[in-house]
């Protein structure tokens, strides 16, 4: 049971971290009767700046360091902490290495939308009530605070029904007055009636004396007598005015009503019992020293570096196997929500169904359930994307990050994590193992294993002996030449024979383009104008299936116009291919082929992605055209060929990652193939197939790529060699955003071994209507890095207003 932290009746005080841009906890004093219940861990409702703010208890403070002098906790919403002490400490410890204000990282961890809200409103003052009843209102201003007598209303409904000016008059007349209305939580978890027979009751007597004249309330006390507690919904079938029938048996106490927390089904299909399956020699040496690590309770974290296909999954089940059997938890990760279904079908398949998932695809109150199970210790195993790493679990066993190199387990905004860095805490914390999976592993993550920092482990080849694909590289450059002047290449001759060959063979493919929408942009001839976002220094997008161009940044659309915009000339083009148009292509030329495209725009549709992916598991489909959803460690046994469009796209970027993530996504696009018994095949369409991040892709070679990367990153100085932090500015003016960088820049003051480069415009100069300047920072001392970035961080406090700046200690994008 929780101790409360203070026994004297006095009023004691306490840290509180708020979700404000403020680097330090704020002190509130504790009444008495609240002192049993403010613990560290629970929220609390505070007024914050003339509003009310939910925060989280940290820590006790220092006893009359503020006698009389603060503000009181107004409620505390919590009857037992939802963060642990550790957890707290965890995040405040990660908060101070990136830079982040201690509230904003505690808020991250929280189940979202699981604290009560408060909004602004109005209410009815005695003034306003007397002129209501006097009757000497206007019928609009009447109506208006008659609706408000009942009870105050928040700014949604007051804006539905009354123009700002008459709100504004009313409160200046003294007829209103401003007020914080309190809501409950947006998630809430599912509730089911249960109804049951009242305890001790004799029916059949029951039935003879109260229900004589109620054949049907009989009947149904009967059914209740026979199936026991019985969920109300379960009744209607035989009962279709179940309700109706209730409500005088319940009035009688003839039954009894009682409302039970039911989470939703959110894992899907039940699957087949997975035996476990016999493990290869290279196998059972990696799962060795994960299993000591395990016993003994050692932090260790271990790099499982394995070729696509070679049974890493497998070693990530014998490791989460091995925790249970010790009574401890297992939390796994994945980088997308697509491939949290495969990953909890294995599961599932091995542990059965005590799990939960966590995700931002699932609403808000499903993810509330998921987290009280786990907060509950009713199932021993989280399963999700970055945020699972929040998940309640006091006593892990493993932690598991498979494909460990995605970008995606970065966090870029708010509390700017990397699950990477997290997690080694929560392991030193919980005294557990952390396996990194990958056949691509972060160049920063390999070179720690060539240092010694953690452990390697090798899977060098697939399961059963099976070969790697074959790869085709395809250039570009030539098949234009061979073709028809002007001519499109969408898919080049190798690749229209493979897919050819493929389906008149059976198997499947999978062609990846990491291009949304039709076509990259409207081009006129006659004026050389493109349609630009009016927001953003970007194209817009065709997007053929809405008839409407796009932004992919912003999301502005307008409809696509029949003339130049600049000219008026008729005469425009559709430059640059897509998924969409992609998906045409292969309607056209293989118009028997079962079809299926999956990208961002197709999984905004909840369901769309699992369906796809089932659909092409259970072989319904011949073809799935999509972007790097489709590259990231899926199994699909039918699939024999798998064709990059255009390889180059990404490859070019001012990143000097851009190389890294080119090989990464064509690698492990490429292990997507042949991972059946039918050998694999993949052709690679690029303009640059002697690049050194495309041509290794041929032989699979990740040590030629790691061996050229590093001497690329050595003669900069970038990470792994070196460390960086970002600075990113922001504004609406393009000169004083430029004067605002520059006065930040001012500020940094490098220390020896450390450099500043810039400010300069960023890649993406302009976004969402506001023009961006960056700095870097560059230095081989981490802590030299942090102090220079945390001076600039403390100098943006005196940005003027409309100007914003983001300091990044550990960037991933620089775009």
């Amino acid at each position: 049971m929780t101790q409360p932290l203070f026994a004297a009746p006095v009023e004691s005080i306490v840290r509180v971290a708020l979700p404000v841009p403020v680097d330090d906890l704020f002190d509130y004093a504790v009444p008495p009767r609240l002192a049993a219940a403010a613990v560290p861990g629970c929220r609390v409702r505070v007024p914050f700046s003339g509003r009310p703010l939910v925060g989280v208890i940290v820590e006790p403070g220092e006893p009359g360091r503020f006698a009389g002098k603060l503000r009181s906790i107004d409620a505390v919403l919590d009857a037992e902490p939802v963060l642990s002490e550790t957890m707290l400490g965890i995040l405040r410890e990660e908060a101070r290495e990136i830079l982040c204000p201690p509230g904003i990282a505690i808020a991250a961890a929280l189940p979202p939308g699981s604290a009560p809200r408060s909004s602004r409103g109005l209410r009815l003052t005695a003034r306003g009530r007397a002129a209501l009843e006097a009757g000497a209102l206007p019928e609009t201003a009447s109506g208006l605070l008659a609706s408000l007598a009942g009870r105050a209303r928040d700014g949604v409904w007051l804006r539905r029904r009354a123009t700002p000016e008459l709100l504004a008059d009313l409160e200046r007349d003294g007829l209103v007055a401003p007020t914080h209305i309190e809501r409950g939580p947006a998630a809430r978890a599912a509730v089911v009636t249960i109804a049951r027979v009242a305890p001790g009751l004799d029916v059949d007597r029951a039935a003879a004396e109260a229900l004589a004249r109620a054949p049907r309330q009989m009947e149904l006390l009967r059914e209740l007598e026979r199936r026991g507690a019985t969920p109300v919904s379960a009744l209607r079938d035989a009962f279709p005015t179940v309700s109706a029938l209730l409500r005088p048996l319940v009035s009688r106490k003839l039954v009894v009503l009682e409302d039970r927390t039911t989470p939703r089904d959110v894992l899907g299909d039940p699957l087949h019992h997975e035996p476990e399956v016999v493990l290869t020699a290279d196998q059972a040496d990696a799962i060795k020293p994960i299993h000591d690590a395990i016993d003994t309770r050692s932090p260790r974290t271990f790099l499982l570096h394995g070729v696509t296909g070679s049974g890493k999954t497998e070693i990530y089940l014998r490791a989460v196997g091995k925790a249970l059997q010790l009574g401890r938890q297992a939390l796994v990760l994945v980088p997308e929500i697509t491939l949290t279904h495969q990953i909890l079908a294995r599961l599932r398949s091995r542990f059965g169904d005590g799990l939960a998932v966590l995700h931002s695809g699932l609403r808000p109150g499903e993810r509330l359930e998921q987290w009280q199970r786990l907060r509950g210790s009713e199932v021993p195993i989280a399963v999700g994307a970055r945020s699972a790493l929040f998940a309640p679990l006091e006593n892990l066993g493993v932690i598991v990050i498979d494909e460990e190199h995605d970008s995606a387990y970065k966090n870029d905004e708010g509390f700017r994590y990397h699950a990477r860095d997290l997690a080694a805490r929560r392991a030193a914390a919980a005294g557990c193992p952390v396996i990194l999976g990958s056949a691509t592993p972060a160049l920063e993550t390999r070179f720690a294993a060539d240092r010694g920092s953690i452990e390697r482990l090798v899977l060098p080849s697939r399961i059963g002996g099976r070969p790697l694909p074959a790869v085709e590289i395809v250039d570009l450059q030539r098949e234009r030449e061979l073709a028809a002047r002007g001519r499109k290449i969408i898919l080049s001759g190798a690749l229209r024979r493979a897919l050819d060959d493929t389906l008149r063979d059976g198997g499947q493919a999978l062609l990846l383009l990491n291009r949304r929408g039709f076509s990259t942009q409207i081009f006129c001839f006659s004026c050389g104008n493109a349609e630009h976002c009016p927001e953003c220094d970007i194209a817009l997008v065709y997007h053929a299936t809405e008839q409407e161009l796009r932004c992919h940044y912003c999301d502005h659309s307008c409809p696509t116009p029949d003339v130049c915009p600049g000219c008026g000339a008729p005469d425009q083009a559709l430059l640059g291919i897509g998924t969409e148009r992609l998906e045409e292509e292969i309607r056209t030329r293989f118009p028997h082929a079962r079809l299926a495209r999956l990208d961002r725009d197709t999984a905004q549709r909840r369901g769309t992605t699992e369906r796809i992916l089932s659909d092409l598991r259970a072989r319904r489909l011949d073809v799935v055209v999509g972007t790097q959803m489709l590259a990231k460690g899926h199994d699909f046994p039918g699939v024999r060929l798998v064709g990059v469009v255009l390889a180059d796209i990404g490859l070019h970027l001012p990143d000097f990652r851009a190389a890294e993530r080119t090989f990464q996504l064509l690698t492990q696009v490429a292990g997507r193939a042949g991972r059946d018994r039918a050998p694999g095949r993949v052709v690679i369409q690029t303009y640059s197939p002697d690049h050194y991040a495309v041509k290794p892709v041929r032989r699979h070679d990740y040590e030629k790529f790691y061996a050229e990367e590093l001497g690329h990153r050595a003669g900069l100085g970038y990470p792994p060699f070196g460390h960086l932090a970002h600075v990113l500015v922001s504004g609406p003016e393009l000169d004083a955003t430029q004067v605002a960088a520059q006065s930040l820049a001012q500020h940094a003051e490098p220390e020896p071994g450390t450099e500043l480069l810039g400010p300069a415009p960023a890649p993406l100069a302009r976004l969402r209507g506001r023009h961006r300047f960056q700095l870097l920072i560059k230095g081989r001392d981490p802590a030299a890095v942090l102090r220079v970035a945390s001076r600039v961080r403390a100098a943006t406090a005196t940005l003027p207003e409309g100007i914003q700046a983001v300091v990044d200690p550990r960037p991933v994008h620089l775009l």
